[in-house]
């Protein structure tokens, strides 16, 4: 097994994670001081894990080490199912100017290597699975192809390919100059609709090319340069139109939205999920839950250092504008009193981040400690961030550590259904079985 040690983290390189075939049965034994098998349910002291090829196959307080299998004794941690982030995104952008040279140039290429390292990123902080909920050039597609291909390390991707947006609305970051022909550019292969019919063919051709959810921008946003949260964007009868054809191909639908009535409009076109969900009342959320609905609150993205710090992010990132700042001052108070209302209503929430897993991120574990601080209990966090994400999501093997269930699992320092912050002290990720972090090892 080669590992590499980087300040004090022992992290198994993509050589060891994508293996070779072997004959045997490959066996992990498990055993540390309290497991949470169910993140709804209280968890075990002690307790022990097999995972045979990947997948659990007992689970419990008295599970004996099968003759043969490599053992893992975590000790005094406590072992909790991975994360699944519900709503990510991917890093791209343009390299970082070097002193001499010419400014180099955003591609489809860098884009593709700055999202290998999301994907990485996010699987070292333990996320077993997370849902792109929008990219450009089928990126999130080509991610998930190579990580399932093991060309690349990585978690589950659910990849959404292009949203479908109108010109000028939340997906339209496009400086093309007025003069130039648009049509090309605003075209239902990108996302771009302009009535039902484009909607039709938009979400046909992202699923022919690989997407296996669909992502609607119900309203305005933030990060996007021209139009407002308070804009609504797609019509009732174009998300009636995305839904049907994304529920004819069993795929569920998201849909972005910051104001009221694009929440309203998305709820009655039958979509599953209700992203961020800004501006909330108490018809809305009855509505969501009689029909089902979840909210997705992306607390991180609203309430985060981010977006109420006065120092502005690096020129050319997502919302790094002077409106985009603007608009997050504005919509910060109105989502968190949203947030609060939801939780007082009792809708299911999944935990999305709304991240693309950068250098420095704190992904899904921001995005939970930020949930916690505003008032939501610790053990709805967890579960929001495994059982409900994973089945919105539609990763069914994920979320919980029963028999027949994937070998996915974070050990940390505590009980984070009883602190939240036992998160921040995760020395262990196993994906599949397979180690993927060791912070337990001393420095090499």
């Amino acid at each position: 097994m080669r590992i590499s040690a980087s300040h004090g983290t022992m992290i198994v390189t993509a050589a060891v994670l994508l293996g070779s075939p072997a004959s045997a049965a490959d066996v992990l034994y498990v055993k540390a001081a309290h497991v949470i098998l169910d993140p709804s349910q209280p968890g075990i002291s002690p307790g022990a894990l097999v995972i045979t090829d990947g997948i659990v196959t007992d689970a419990g307080t008295n599970v004996a080490a099968p003759a043969g299998a490599r053992q893992l004794d975590l000790g005094p941690l406590t072992v909790l199912p991975s994360f699944v982030d519900a709503h990510t995104h991917l890093a791209g952008g343009a390299p970082r100017p070097q002193p001499g040279e010419p400014t180099p140039l955003a591609t489809p290429a860098y884009a593709a290597l700055a999202a290998q390292r999301s994907v990485a990123s996010a699987l070292s902080l333990g996320v077993a699975g997370m849902r792109v909920l929008g990219t450009t050039d089928f990126l999130d597609v080509a991610i998930r192809n190579a990580i399932d291909d093991g060309l690349i390390p990585g978690p589950h991707v659910v990849p959404a390919a292009h949203p479908l947006s109108i010109i000028g609305g939340h997906d339209d970051f496009s400086p093309q100059p007025y003069h130039l022909d648009p049509r090309d550019l605003y075209a239902p292969l990108y996302g771009y609709v302009a009535s039902p019919a484009d909607v039709e063919r938009a979400v046909q051709l992202q699923i022919k090319f690989g997407a296996r959810v669909i992502k609607l921008m119900a309203s305005g946003g933030v990060g996007s340069p021209i139009d407002s949260p308070a804009d609504e964007n797609l019509t009732l009868d174009e998300m009636r139109a995305a839904v049907q054809q994304a529920h004819m191909h069993h795929m569920k639908a998201a849909a972005h939205s910051e104001n009221l009535q694009a929440t309203m409009d998305a709820m009655r076109a039958g979509v599953d999920s209700i992203e961020h969900g800004s501006e909330l009342n108490q018809e809305a959320l009855d509505y969501m839950k009689s029909h089902s609905i979840v909210l997705v609150p992306t607390v991180k993205a609203a309430a985060g250092a981010a977006v109420s710090s006065s120092a502005p992010p690096p020129p050319g990132t997502f919302g790094a504008s002077a409106y985009s700042r603007f608009k997050s001052q504005q919509l910060r108070p109105l989502h968190l009193a949203s947030f609060a209302l939801a939780l007082k209503s009792g809708v299911t929430m999944a935990g999305g981040s709304d991240d693309a897993y950068a250098p420095g991120s704190t992904g899904i574990i921001g995005e939970l400690l930020m949930c916690v601080e505003h008032g939501m209990p610790a053990k709805q966090a967890i579960v929001s961030a495994t059982i409900n994400s994973a089945a919105l999501v539609g990763l069914t093997k994920l979320g919980r550590l029963s028999s027949g269930m994937e070998g996915d699992f974070v050990a940390m320092d505590g009980d984070p259904t009883v602190d939240i912050h036992a998160i921040e002290k995760i020395r262990v990720v196993v994906f599949k079985g397979k180690v993927i972090v060791d912070r337990t090892r001393p420095t090499s």
